[in-house]
């Protein structure tokens, strides 16, 4: 289920799992931050490893807002992640 976090600019976002599973399957999990904007959706995209929890979702409910704020102030654009449908190489 999707979660809701504001940015340091006051922009709400959400928040849920991406989907894509990394290579470091457990140890590392991957996160969609979206928002509507100018008439069009933008998206975000970070990782983190979990210090509790290794299933996904449980690791997901057990983040603080605080920690899926932090992450959000560095996640990059979608271009840039493989989990925004960019094929290597180009």
């Amino acid at each position: 289920m999707p979660r809701l976090v504001t940015d340091a600019d006051g922009a709400t976002w959400e928040v849920a799992l991406s989907g894509r599973h990394t290579q470091y399957v457990r140890d590392e999990i991957s996160l969609e931050f979206s928002r509507t904007r100018d008439g069009g959706i933008e998206r975000r995209y970070a990782r983190f490893s979990p210090r509790g929890a290794k299933s996904a979702e449980r690791a997901f409910e057990q983040a603080s807002d605080r920690l899926l704020a932090r992450l959000l102030a560095t996640a990059g654009p979608a271009w840039t992640a493989p989990e925004g449908g960019v094929a290597p190489g180009g």
